[in-house]
């Protein structure tokens, strides 16, 4: 019933995880549904819902069983956006930009239909999709035609070149470590991309991504910035162009990156337990 509609594009989805006191430990969750004959009435908030006031559907995750542990009451539903139960608030950001937003459920409705897997079970689902929203966050999308370095590209313009060569030492050795990490990341999610070709789900080491991934990100736009110089915290003015003015908009909002889908310290946790083994 929704995959060709998410296949063609017509109909966008917002996911309801977080909520005000349940983010790093989500399984905390507190939004609540009770079935009524063929449906959930949901009650509750979720935040931080990325693309929430554009969104026709949410998949969210909801405590159906409030007297059992906290992963085990958990089910995963789908619901509609536009109905008089729910309600959107977009967030302001520092970087100028709203593309978060708090998503509030007054006696909202779930169909019965729409619960994904077993009553009770949800936190299953959630955890799996977490899996490929991680592995999938670490990927930047290479652009075609011939490689270009952008940290060089800024450098050049900022700090000067010699006969095509940087004359600041120290950038070049910051653009060479930031571009090999950058390199090393890009092949070594290959192992994710073999993965998934085979059928396997991604496991436990998507953590391993979302955790150098994102801090290579914030790195690379913190980088940008600094080669910059003064020019590299225009907000706006005349005395910045557009382009300078987007820079310190982008190392704004990568200070999220590290936050989003599961901050550093929870894939650290998950790497500790699961791939290393580590007793709690």
């Amino acid at each position: 019933r929704h995959l060709p509609k998410i296949v063609s594009g017509e109909v966008r989805w917002c996911q309801g995880y977080s909520e005000p006191g349940s983010g790093s430990d989500l399984a905390s969750l507190q939004t609540k549904a009770v079935m009524e004959g063929d449906h959930f009435v949901l009650n509750g908030q979720k935040i931080w819902t990325s693309g929430a006031q554009h969104a026709h559907w949410m998949f969210a995750l909801v405590r159906t069983d409030p007297d059992a542990a906290k992963h085990d009451g958990i089910s995963f539903v789908l619901l509609e956006m536009d109905q008089p139960g729910v309600t959107v608030k977009p967030i302001a950001l520092i970087s100028g930009s709203s593309p978060f937003c708090e998503t509030f459920f007054d006696s909202a409705v779930a169909r019965r239909d729409d619960l994904v897997g077993e009553l009770n079970k949800g936190w299953t689902v959630g955890k799996r999709l977490l899996q490929y929203e991680r592995s999938a966050s670490s990927v930047r999308i290479k652009k075609k035609g011939k490689p270009v370095n952008p940290y060089a590209v800024v450098a050049k313009k900022y700090l000067g070149d010699s006969g095509g060569k940087l004359v600041d030492p120290e950038a070049r050795e910051k653009i060479t470590k930031q571009t090999m990490r950058e390199k090393s990341l890009q092949l070594t999610i290959q192992r994710v991309a073999d993965e998934s070709r085979s059928g396997k789900a991604p496991g436990a080491t998507t953590s391993i991504f979302k955790l150098v991934g994102s801090t290579v990100a914030k790195d690379g736009s913190s980088l940008k910035s600094e080669l910059r110089g003064i020019a590299g915290i225009g907000w706006e003015g005349d005395g910045f162009t557009e382009e300078e003015a987007e820079s310190t908009r982008g190392w704004l909002r990568d200070r999220a990156v590290t936050i989003y889908g599961g901050t550093n310290e929870v894939q650290m946790n998950i790497i500790s337990k699961r791939v290393l083994g580590l007793p709690d």
